[in-house]
């Protein structure tokens, strides 16, 4: 089938799904200057439920970038307290405050909880400032690709569309159609012997500063969890339940959540209310063997979904859509194509390691320490049972696309940069993501630690189409101690806040690195960026 044949309308990048991934992905495309079109088969935007409420570091760090941190956290509460409870027995409090404090080079720290909905109105305002509308209640229908494009058929209600793009994303979640029709196996397994209910609705007579939690010596934390989410003045509720004699479930209303919380809380004086959105969940482990089919690509959980112990799923898929958006526009702009290769090198690992890590912590949190390894999640979620649910040790050294010059630097291509609070030429205070933000490449120089006038970083404009070079004097020693400098040297950071390339001194001629070094380096990502 032949991608351009009678298109109604066409775009560079047709996203497909307008949940928190496809927004990110769509986001990072239209400020990068990438026509696409992005749909949604739900007829309405979500505006309730719980799902996707555990915003991570690294993804507040990406929402930064996105230039949407700000909108985020105001709508969000930070490091709520965990209370434990057995039955009506109040067993522990903490508090992830005290251990979860930002630092020059990690300026977020902790669990933001903020309902999926909230995550995706924010996007979207940020994407419509752009000219970019979600199209709701539009499905993918079927698509055929060849060496120029995709053709889509699209179907708006009741009306068929045909519609072309360079490539096509799917981002339409678990049961995702993309997939289908490209032909990906979802290997992995549900499990089929656990089950789940969720709701919102409202509550009296508990505390909203903390998470409510009980525990059971068989379900963990399964017996009974009660999150608040304040934006929306509702609490999120999770129960673990078995089918009864006949194989049925209980349905997900009122009355069975009063019966669980009176069998496994027993607060008389806590009253639930009718549920403003109730579900049931089971876990689901599964994963692609492949991103890419030719011209389509698949993010989030279209591509990997795993338990929401560790509150990854949102995480996951956010990061690969940050890591895709900017490939895609330099493919777009020039960049030879097998830079999209590299999306499934550097993702593909990590979701391989989240399923890991999400199906330890849900053995440990449905199990009798359940309370202990959810209250160690949230106060060290850098280190909980050996895992990191922050996000920020997530790197891709030895990947396809970095290169280390010399072994001086601590820090080596793949991994995150750091920020770090730095002057402008002008004495004003800037940091190293104010610097970051945007669709361009940034190569920060670092003299001499006695060079006169330490504590400058001078920005040059961004060039076309996207190298931003800045001379970093650092007096105060945040930005050496975070990339782990004690000379000169030259380090070059990726659009998605990765580093692709260093240079110590013994790299550099004069403190500079070879203009010739450089974009030899740089022809990978675009014909103007390679000279």
């Amino acid at each position: 089938m032949h991608a351009y044949r009678s298109p109604s309308r066409s775009a560079d990048v047709l996203v497909v799904g307008a949940g928190p991934v496809g927004l990110a992905l769509a986001l990072g495309l239209a400020r990068a200057g990438v026509d696409c079109r992005i749909v949604e088969r739900e007829p309405e935007f979500r505006d309730r439920g719980v799902r996707g409420k555990g915003v991570n570091a690294r993804t507040l760090e990406v929402f930064d970038d996105l230039g949407v941190v700000d909108a985020v956290l105001a709508r969000g509460e930070l490091n709520l307290k965990v209370r434990t409870y057995q039955g009506s027995r109040l067993v522990q409090e903490v508090d992830p405050g005290p251990t979860n404090l930002p630092t020059p080079d990690r300026p977020y720290a902790g669990t933001l909880l903020l309902a999926q909905h909230h995550t995706e109105a924010v996007l979207r305002e940020a994407l419509a400032s752009y000219g970019v509308a979600v199209e709701p209640d539009t499905e993918l229908v079927e698509y055929g690709q060849d060496v120029e494009g995709v053709l889509a058929t699209v179907r708006q209600g009741q009306r068929t569309e045909r519609f072309s793009a360079r490539y096509l994303v799917g981002c339409d979640g678990g049961r995702s159609t993309v997939r289908r029709l490209a032909g990906i196996p979802f290997l992995g397994e549900t499990w089929e012997e656990e089950r789940f209910l969720m709701a919102s609705m409202h509550l009296d007579g508990l505390p909203t500063d903390s998470l409510h939690i009980w525990n059971h010596p068989e379900l963990g934390v399964g017996a009974l969890a009660l999150v608040p989410l304040r934006q929306d003045g509702t609490w999120a509720v999770h129960a673990s339940v078995t089918p009864d004699e006949h194989g049925e479930l209980p349905a997900p209303d009122l009355d069975t959540f009063r019966r669980l919380f009176t069998e496994r809380a027993g607060l008389p004086d806590v009253k639930l209310h009718e549920p403003t959105w109730s579900s049931v969940w089971r876990p689901t482990v599964r994963m692609v063997e492949r991103y890419r089919d030719g011209r389509v690509l698949l993010a989030g959980d279209a591509a990997h979904c795993h338990s929401a112990a560790g509150g990854q799923g949102m995480n996951t898929g956010i990061q690969d859509a940050h890591n895709l958006a900017w490939k895609l526009a330099a493919v777009l702009g020039g960049a030879p194509d097998p830079l999209l290769d590299s999306y499934q090198a550097e993702r593909l690992p990590v979701a391989r390691a989240v399923l890991a890590a999400t199906s330890a912590q849900h053995r440990a949190l449905f199990s009798g320490g359940g309370a202990q390894a959810l209250a160690e999640q949230f106060v060290d979620p850098a280190n909980a049972a050996g895992a990191d649910f922050t996000g920020l040790s997530v790197g891709y050294r030895g990947g396809p696309l970095g290169r280390d010059l010399d072994g001086t630097t601590g820090i080596r291509a793949g991994d995150r940069a750091p920020d770090a609070p730095c002057a402008t030429a002008d004495g004003g205070p800037a940091r190293l993501f104010d610097l970051f933000r945007g669709p361009h490449f940034t190569l920060l120089t670092f003299g001499t630690p006695s060079a006169a006038g330490a504590g400058a970083a001078s920005a040059a404009p961004v060039t076309a189409p996207g190298l931003r070079r800045v001379a970093v004097l650092d007096p105060d020693g945040h930005a050496r101690r975070a990339y782990g400098l004690s000379g000169e040297a030259a380090v070059l950071v990726r659009p998605d806040g990765y580093v692709s390339l260093t240079a110590g001194a013994p790299s550099l001629t004069e403190g500079a690195l070879d203009p010739g070094v450089l974009t030899a380096h740089l022809r990978a990502f675009g014909p103007v960026l390679g000279g």
